[in-house]
């Protein structure tokens, strides 16, 4: 994302005219929306503070994020009685964020969005689900109409939130277009609340935990992982519901998976860790046994011979 129209003397006018609207009326059409206080709130791309500064008067635990300087030091002086917490990051990565480890109830991306290229849309978009809490809410406004290439913006489109809501496990809960709060009619405000399909009750949040925050080194973990969602997806009928509400599936269907999987990787040589090389230091696997199934493809694994 390029920050420069948002330094300076131009970024310091613009935080004097967001500061001009009134986050109480811009919010009020999705205050039922708001999770209940004490929250998490994560504001993306919070400019002069104006939202954050709202939230914390609310009652919630907010941390603003915004990588223009002008920005921060105009909002930590304009808003030094609020108590919430400023930090200096960006999307579409995020990394000082997730270098936190905290996840939030809420997530807004205020006037952001047109400001991510196209091609970096997905990756953000990941990461912003990625830090929601489960049935956590996203809160994302769509600049619609003139784009101000000076201010490095693109395109957008609701069409493209909602494939990427889908694709991330999100559904639509609220959508509605308003008028520009500073009266230019050449452009609309449309704003989307996502929810993140999660109760908290089921494993989901216990696997997606595993995803998103087990050690990457810890293959083996993400292994039995995608073997059991790949035996899921493929072999439904190998599965046995038992009167204590648990699925059972044959160990014997983890282990082809597991085999499919890892095969190809340890074959063509491709480390599954920082000290890995083929089949050493892989303490689920045994050189003998491995090195047996290297004569056949993976086609030709299946389950009973």
């Amino acid at each position: 994302m390029s920050i420069e129209a948002y330094e300076g003397e131009s970024g310091r006018l613009l935080a004097n005219r967001y500061e001009t609207a009134n986050p109480e009326e811009l919010f009020s059409p999705v205050m039922d929306l708001l999770p209940s206080q004490p929250a998490a709130i994560l504001d993306v791309g919070a400019g002069s503070g104006r939202d954050a500064a709202w939230f914390a008067e609310l009652g919630y635990s907010v941390l603003a994020v915004e990588p223009a300087a002008t920005m921060r030091s105009f909002g930590v002086e304009r808003h030094k009685d609020s108590q919430f917490e400023w930090l200096n990051d960006s999307l579409p990565g995020l990394k000082e964020v997730y270098r936190i480890g905290t996840a939030f109830d809420a997530i807004f991306v205020s006037a952001v969005w047109m400001h991510v290229p196209p091609n970096a849309r997905e990756r953000a978009f990941r990461k912003l689900a990625g830090l929601l809490k489960p049935g956590g809410k996203l809160f994302i406004s769509l600049r619609m109409g003139q784009v101000d290439q000076s201010r490095s913006m693109h395109p957008v489109s609701s069409e493209e939130i909602i494939s990427l809501a889908q694709d991330n496990g999100m559904s639509v809960v609220y959508q509605q277009s308003r008028p520009d709060v500073w009266g230019r009619t050449e452009l609309l405000w449309e704003q989307l609340v996502l929810q993140l399909h999660d109760d908290g009750t089921d494993a989901l949040p216990i696997l997606r935990h595993v995803v998103l925050n087990d050690a990457k080194s810890s293959t083996y973990k993400l292994g039995l992982l995608r073997s059991v969602a790949r035996a899921a997806d493929g072999s439904q009928g190998m599965a046995e519901h038992g009167s204590d509400g648990e699925v059972y599936i044959p160990l014997g269907l983890v282990a082809l998976n597991w085999l499919r999987l890892y095969h190809p990787l340890i074959n063509s040589d491709l480390p599954q860790g920082p000290k890995n090389r083929g089949i050493k230091r892989l303490g689920f696997v045994k050189k003998r046994n491995l090195e047996c199934c290297f004569w056949f493809s993976t086609g030709r694994f299946s389950c009973g011979k």
